[in-house]
């Protein structure tokens, strides 16, 4: 797990890569335990990038093409929650809605996209505070 001595570009893309293949796993294989456990992970590491914002510019959109259809839409869910690269975010999540051969995280984006457009913010964890720049639109 990613510790604040250890943040960099690598670091943050290889622990996405390998707690959202284990997402993808557990959502497949109905493993909530372990996909719960998994999902606090990709909080924190979250919450190291909400401190650390230039390193998620960095970071997250190297994650947009990766083969993991979780780890694109985690990475397009965390840059609007963000408010970085919201284009290709919405690129990235719009992709994989209307692809239906994926099933579920199809939906999942489709639900994600539905949010964002509805509030005009994405919130990845409930006692997230909206930045500034989101609170002024609302």
């Amino acid at each position: 797990m990613i510790n604040k001595s250890s943040l960099s570009v690598q670091a943050i893309i290889d622990q996405y890569k390998s707690t959202c293949l284990i997402l993808r796993e557990t959502t497949l294989n109905g493993d909530y335990k372990t996909g719960n456990k998994e999902g606090g992970k990709v909080v924190k590491i979250f919450k190291a990038l909400e401190r650390n914002k230039e390193l998620a510019v960095l970071a997250l959109p190297k994650l947009f093409k990766d083969e993991n259809v979780v780890t694109r839409a985690k990475a397009a869910a965390h840059c609007l929650s963000l408010s970085i690269t919201i284009d290709k975010a919405l690129s990235v999540l719009e992709e994989i809605a209307n692809d239906e051969s994926l099933g579920i995280f199809s939906f999942n984006a489709k639900m994600t996209l539905q949010v964002f457009k509805k509030n005009g913010y994405l919130k990845v964890y409930q006692s997230q505070k909206l930045g500034e720049d989101i609170k002024k639109t609302k």
